[in-house]
């Protein structure tokens, strides 16, 4: 479904359905002051920015869990609101990564962060592999859109070199799912893959330079674990790889049937790279220290009335972490703000859950399906807090019926529409258009449809289990015509985005908490009390590849 459609026609197919389900309740006040002190608790400089495991995050899940306990939600984890994430932290320590390409003529060996850069090894605390390496282009394999870049190839016992990215010929959502590094990767090891290597490209330099991304080389990986001890993402048996900048990347392909430089040309062409075997082997290492830590969901569970519909659980959710706070620069003596508070980035979407729980308790009538209002952790660190509660939620797996999803709402002025990522994928598109009227306001179209949001942030871990799911933020279009929306959201990515000045100060508007709070309730009851569940649109993509059996 497409997103005119939603705005369309779609709105009249979902009032019909109100109508039929008695949907019409009373939109309750959302309550400012309550979001405001949320919001400036959680991003206060006491918290230190929240990061997973750390004693800021367990203060903040300690504040929720409080909050959940005064609004008279049940606690359904057996640990007082906690689902405790066991997750493992892997940080270089003593170790280092390193990268040899083995050629007729000798070996050549590449500098971790001038000629690529790793992440510490999160699977094994060594690891190491040496094999022969294979272009396989883009490593896309979706032959239903025309592209199988593994035709042909043998990748058994051998490196993968992967370009960065996707061809355009594929839908924006979709090409983000199959460009991802995890649906890379697990497709390189399922054609016998043992190891992997991406290549820069101009288009990914344009977007985020080389150097930017090594300046991270030195950060933490983060996975959960299962119950056997192994991390919930590992592919055993394949060595993660690295990312490898333009210049060094092309001497992989001297003496190859094409240059690098004819492949980019095939890129800017739009055309779709072939792969070949490369006249090379090559060495990878790293090791890491491991850690054992764990990090905190907070669930609250506010039951159902409904006999037939209580058993199934509509997930309200939002990230409680943060990035924590940035190392001090050598010679800054200590004179900079270092903390990455996280105001907007998701202290807001947390208060704002917050207050959606309030006014359903406080509404005098209980949801007909249950609500689990969980704050999770780990979204900073690949959306794990989510993926974890996902797979092992504390219902059953096929009773979770729906996923509304706050993250970094962009609480910047008071405004006319919202943004909701994902309507055009299931009926949540219908109900977000219809609840959006209700609150006075209108449904727009993603207006940034190159950032693929759909796939970035918590919601899409339930959309990976077949749970339908949708993610609200603020539109761009203000009340004040003196505003401009699209200006003043670009400029706050731009300024105060992942940094010390994602404050509880002056840039969070909570005129705008409070529309966003009554437009997410409305959302929230219409899913809720719906006579039928929400449902992906026939012939989604995402709707097939996940759907629960």
């Amino acid at each position: 479904m497409k997103i005119t459609s939603i705005i369309g026609g779609g709105v009249l197919s979902a009032v019909l359905a109100a109508c039929s389900s008695n949907l019409f309740f009373p939109i309750p006040s959302a309550n400012s002051d309550n979001i405001r002190a949320h919001v400036e608790y959680l991003a206060s400089d006491a918290l230190a920015g929240r990061q997973t495991g750390s004693a800021g995050y367990r203060e903040a899940a300690d504040y929720v869990a409080d909050q959940f306990r005064r609004l008279g939600l049940e606690s359904i984890t057996g640990d007082d609101y906690f689902q405790q994430v066991p997750f493992r932290r892997a940080t270089w320590g003593e170790h280092t990564a390193t990268f040899q390409l083995h050629g007729r003529e000798g070996d050549i060996r590449f500098d971790a962060g001038q000629d690529f850069f790793a992440a510490p090894p999160i699977t094994d605390e060594d690891t190491a592999v040496s094999a022969g390496l294979v272009f396989v282009g883009y490593g896309i394999e979706a032959p239903e859109y025309g592209v199988d870049d593994y035709a042909g190839l043998d990748l058994q016992g051998k490196i993968a070199v992967v370009l960065d990215g996707r061809p355009r010929q594929l839908p924006t959502e979709v090409g983000a799912h199959y460009a991802s590094g995890r649906t890379k990767r697990e497709t390189a090891a399922r054609h016998g893959a043992v190891g992997y290597i991406v290549l820069n490209t101009p288009a990914r330099e344009a977007r985020r330079p080389f150097a930017r991304s090594a300046a991270h080389i030195n950060d933490p990986q983060f996975d959960w674990l299962r119950a056997d001890g192994v991390p919930g993402n590992a592919i055993r048996g394949f060595h993660p790889g690295v990312v490898l900048d333009m210049p060094a990347a092309k001497q992989l392909f001297i003496g190859a049937p094409r240059s690098l430089d004819t492949v980019f040309t095939e890129m800017e062409n739009h055309l779709v790279p072939k792969g070949f075997p490369l006249p090379y082997s090559a060495t990878l290492s790293s090791g890491a220290e491991h850690e054992q830590i764990a990090s905190a969901n907070v669930v609250g569970l506010l039951p159902g009335a409904d006999p037939r519909l209580r058993d199934e659980y509509v997930v309200f959710s939002a990230h409680l972490d943060h990035i924590g706070m940035d190392r001090p620069a050598g010679g800054d003596g200590g004179n900079h703000d270092l903390i990455n508070n996280g105001a907007q980035d998701n202290a807001a979407g947390i208060a704002v859950m917050l207050e959606v729980a309030r006014l359903f308790v406080e509404s005098g009538r209980a949801p007909r399906r249950s609500i689990l209002f969980v704050a999770v952790t780990g979204e900073e660190e690949g959306l794990l807090g989510s993926d974890y509660f996902a797979q092992h939620p504390p219902v059953p797996p096929k009773s979770l019926v729906a996923n509304i999803n706050l993250d970094m709402p962009m609480l910047l002025y008071p405004f006319r529409d919202v943004i909701a990522f994902g309507a055009e994928h299931s009926s949540l598109g219908e109900t977000a258009a219809h609840a959006a009227a209700r609150a006075g306001l209108k449904l727009s179209p993603d207006p940034m449809p190159e950032q693929v949001i759909f796939v970035r942030s918590d919601h899409y871990s339930f959309v990976r289990r077949g749970v339908p799911s949708i993610y609200l933020i603020s539109g761009r279009e203000a009340i004040d015509s003196n505003i401009d929306g699209t200006e003043a959201q670009v400029n706050f990515l731009k300024t105060r985005y992942h940094s010390p000045g994602d404050e509880a100060d002056s840039q969070v508007n909570y005129v705008a908490a409070q529309q966003f709070a009554e437009v997410n309730y409305v959302i929230a009851r219409e899913v809720t009390d719906g006579d039928r569940a929400p449902r992906w649109n026939r012939g989604d993509f995402f709707g097939d590849l996940y759907r629960q059996q």
